[in-house]
C-alpha cells in the first residue's frame, strides 16, 4: 500500500479512537457508578458483593456498576476524575485529602453529621474554582463506618467514600446514604 494511504488510514483510526473514548458522554440517569480503589487495591469479588447489596437497597430502577482495580495506581485514580463518570469514589485517606484540598469533592456537612463521621472532616476547598480558600468540612465518609462494608466484613480504617464535584449531588447522595444506612 502506498505510504500516503497508510497515513490516511492511521489518521482516520486515531480520530475514531479519540472520539470513542470517555469524556463527557451522556450518561443514563438511572446508571450508578461507584469506583473503589484501596491502597492495596480492591478485589473484584468484594466489588461484586457491594454491587449486589447496593442493587438490593436501591431497587431495580437503578443500574449499579462498581468498578475497581486489583492494585493501587495514582494514575488510574487521576483518570477516574478526568473521565467524570463516577457517582461515588472510594479512595485512600491521603488521596481523599489531596483531592479535597484541590476542590475535587462535594461538601457533605448538610446531609451527614460531622461529629458521627469526624474522620471524614478535613481541610479542603468547597469550590473547584477557589482552591485557595481552604475550610474544614466533611468531605468524606469513612468506609469502616458504612453498613454496606460492615455487611461484607471489609472495614479498613484508611478508605473514604466521596462525592466528586462533577457528580449529580442528589443521585450520589442517595447512593451514599444507601451505603451508610
Amino acid at each position: 500500500m502506498k505510504l500516503w494511504i497508510k497515513g490516511l488510514l492511521l489518521s482516520m483510526s486515531m480520530v475514531f479512537v479519540l472520539t470513542a473514548c470517555g469524556g463527557d458522554q451522556p450518561k443514563d440517569p438511572n446508571q450508578v457508578t461507584v469506583f473503589i480503589m484501596g491502597s492495596e487495591g480492591f478485589s473484584q469479588e468484594l466489588a461484586d458483593q457491594v454491587k449486589q447489596d447496593l442493587q438490593t437497597k436501591l431497587g431495580s430502577t437503578m443500574k449499579i456498576t462498581v468498578n475497581t482495580t486489583p492494585i493501587y495506581s495514582a494514575e488510574k485514580l487521576t483518570l477516574e476524575y478526568v473521565d467524570r463518570q463516577d457517582d461515588i469514589i472510594i479512595l485512600p485517606e491521603n488521596d481523599m485529602k489531596s483531592y479535597s484540598i484541590n476542590g475535587g469533592h462535594m461538601v457533605l456537612d448538610k446531609d451527614f453529621d460531622s461529629k458521627t463521621y469526624a474522620r471524614g472532616v478535613t481541610m479542603g476547598s468547597a469550590s473547584a474554582e477557589d482552591v485557595d480558600k481552604q475550610e474544614k468540612h466533611l468531605f468524606s465518609i469513612p468506609v469502616d463506618q458504612m453498613s454496606i462494608f460492615k455487611q461484607i466484613k471489609y472495614t479498613p480504617d484508611n478508605l473514604y467514600a466521596t462525592i466528586p464535584v462533577f457528580a449529580d449531588y442528589n443521585k450520589s447522595l442517595k447512593i451514599l446514604k444507601a451505603m451508610t444506612e
